[in-house]
């Protein structure tokens, strides 16, 4: 798993301490761009997008789109040039693409900005969980992940709360110079580790038609998922986007199998367990990011709840996975991941099929209670312990490439999650309750398949 380390002097336990804090803040900025961004959009709309809610809604699809691209390569250079140097590199890049953003004088720009921040958060998020599969002590990694988890939710709740302070009493544009102080305590905390990396492999050189074709095709496949409810599912750029993209994605399997530095190793997915938990990291991204759509239509839309109203609402999923993550990874280092996993997904399935079977179209917070408690459950318990165990048995030069690869699946899963739901929703009648609760049941169905899929987890000696 992680390199093992003997005593550590004060000095190298102190760098110790800094570069893991430095981590656990990579997962806040995550957090807080995921759930801050959806409620800055109609400022954003207003000011620079000119009123067009289509061109605006690049501001979001470019994010998706740039990040599942990349990830793949950010985890390949994250095993080639060091764990802690993509991190502080990365974060040197957030505060570029966050300034960017901020000071955007089109919307032009702020794609591009927000590309730059995509691409960023990428780099972040693969390095820093790599560091913490290597520096984390066997029978330890579940707890350290959920950590993570944590500082992820935390960010989560107060996303929301400062963008809607920030778009009432001041401008859309603080939030995104909130995240450079962030990004550039990233980069004092991991700097004094630049050097102390894992002990890195020699590897051949770069296989540049395979990075290309990774990130073509991942992106090409994406932008179909995001775009195919506007195109058309059977249009020609829904259909010549599916097809460049699996067509780019067999030339990464062809190359992979002879290069010698590939860049996805094909030889990860003899791991049986990695394997599984990139497929439940698939399905249960589906429903983690079809849920978010699913629920703000319906409060919106049903309810008529004020866009700030119901970010507020959403703020109980992360805040019920602030208070789960913890101690679900300290089970999960215990008793094994099955057990946890399996019970997180089954309350969120429940907890979905009861706000599913009693929606109505009067509004009632008591309906909606049961999905965003078992939403935070849900992200708490399958999450963060799909990355752990699937990391758990590669060996520390494959760590990053790994994390890149769920990683990648969280991020396709979630765009096609988002792209059911948006498609369930436009087949039917915006705002008639019967349309938003089939969208709430196919979230349903999601976490049954992902609650069958976590019955397969085999206990490993590491487990126990």
């Amino acid at each position: 798993m992680g390199i093992i380390r003997g005593a550590r002097t004060t000095g190298s336990a102190s760098r110790h301490r800094q570069l893991l804090n430095g981590t656990y803040i990579c997962g806040f900025v995550a957090g807080f761009d995921s759930t801050s961004t959806f409620i800055l959009f109609p400022a954003i709309r207003d000011s620079l997008g000119g009123g067009d809610t289509a061109s605006t809604t690049w501001i979001l699809t470019i994010v998706g789109i740039v990040s599942a691209a990349v990830l793949l390569q950010a985890g390949h250079l994250t095993d080639r040039f060091g764990h802690n140097k993509i991190m502080i590199t990365s974060a040197g890049m957030s505060v570029f693409g966050s300034v960017l953003s901020a000071l955007s004088p089109n919307l032009i720009v702020l794609v591009i900005g927000r590309g730059l921040q995509a691409a960023a958060l990428a780099g972040l998020g693969v390095s820093s969980i790599a560091i913490i599969v290597r520096e984390t002590e066997e029978g330890a990694l579940a707890t350290a992940l959920g950590r993570w988890a944590v500082w992820t939710a935390i960010a989560g709740v107060s996303g929301p709360i400062f963008s809607s302070v920030f778009v009432e009493y001041a401008s859309w544009r603080f939030l995104f110079l909130t995240v450079v102080p962030i990004s550039v305590l990233i980069i004092l905390l991991g700097f004094p580790s630049w050097s102390k990396d894992h002990a890195i492999i020699e590897r051949g050189k770069i296989d540049i038609v395979g990075t290309v074709a990774a990130m073509g095709g991942i992106a090409l496949v994406v932008l179909a998922l995001l775009e195919g409810n506007s195109w058309g599912w059977m249009g020609a750029r829904s259909i010549l986007s599916f097809l460049g993209g699996f067509l780019l994605i067999a030339v990464i399997v062809l190359r992979s199998k002879v290069h010698e530095s590939p860049v996805v190793p094909l030889h990860l997915f003899s791991e049986k367990r990695f394997v599984l938990m990139t497929i439940i990291g698939f399905t249960s991204s589906l429903m983690f990011f079809g849920m978010w759509l699913a629920l703000l239509s319906c409060a919106i839309d049903v309810w008529g709840f004020s866009l700030i109203k119901t970010g507020l609402l959403l703020t109980i999923m992360p805040g019920t996975m602030t208070l789960i993550a913890f101690p679900a990874g300290r089970f999960a280092d215990s008793h094994g991941f099955r057990g946890v996993m399996v019970t997180g997904s089954l309350l969120f399935t429940i907890g979905f099929a009861l706000t599913a079977s009693t929606i109505g179209s009067a509004p009632s917070l008591i309906v909606m209670i049961p999905a965003v408690v078992a939403a935070g459950i849900g992200m708490a318990t399958v999450l963060g312990n799909t990355t752990a165990a699937g990391t758990q048995n590669l060996h520390s030069d494959l760590v990053g490439t790994g994390t890149a690869i769920l990683q990648t699946s969280y991020r396709i899963g979630g765009s096609l999650g988002s792209a059911v739901v948006a498609a369930i929703l436009e087949s039917g009648t915006i705002g008639m309750t019967t349309t938003h609760e089939w969208s709430i049941w196919a979230i349903v169905i999601t976490g049954v398949i992902t609650t069958l899929l976590c019955l397969l987890i085999r206990k490993d000696v590491r487990d126990v």
